[in-house]
């Protein structure tokens, strides 16, 4: 499992490790058939479990880092990306899915409503970086890279 003392970036852990073990099950179960018990399912579960205490924000909008074994450092920034906050969703929907636990796609729906509630209300661009604990823009600006 992913009982380790390490601090991770949600958002890499997500679309690298998790998607991977995400997609190396589908996979798994397509061509393995009989030979494979569900064992990167369960891998997947644990460590979406494992993120999960990043989005105990007063937004919704996740902590950029989680210790694996302890939840949100101490020290974290509150400070957060957009596509840290925003790009979860088909990762997490596909654990929910696949799992059957509905909470790991209700966290990321829930970032995701967060950030649109906060968007620019001329332009309805988002900004680059915000706080998740007040859902203030800390980097207001858009732009492309």
């Amino acid at each position: 499992g992913f009982d380790v003392d390490a601090n991770v970036s949600v958002f890499e852990t997500t679309i690298r490790l998790l998607g991977g073990l995400l997609s190396a099950h589908l996979l798994a179960e397509e061509y393995l058939e009989d030979k494979y018990n569900n064992q990167l399912l369960d891998l997947a579960i644990d460590l979406g479990q494992r993120l999960l205490p990043a989005f105990n924000t007063s937004t919704g909008i996740p902590f950029g880092t989680v210790n694996l074994r302890y939840g949100v450092p101490k020290r974290e920034t509150p400070i957060a990306s957009l596509a840290g906050g925003g790009s979860l969703s088909l990762e997490f929907a596909i654990l929910s899915a696949l799992s059957g636990r509905t909470e790991f796609a209700a966290k990321a729906s829930e970032a995701v409503r967060a950030l649109y509630q906060r968007r620019h209300l001329v332009s309805g661009l988002l900004g680059k970086h915000i706080n998740t604990q007040n859902g203030k823009w800390i980097e207001p600006i858009s732009g492309i890279g």
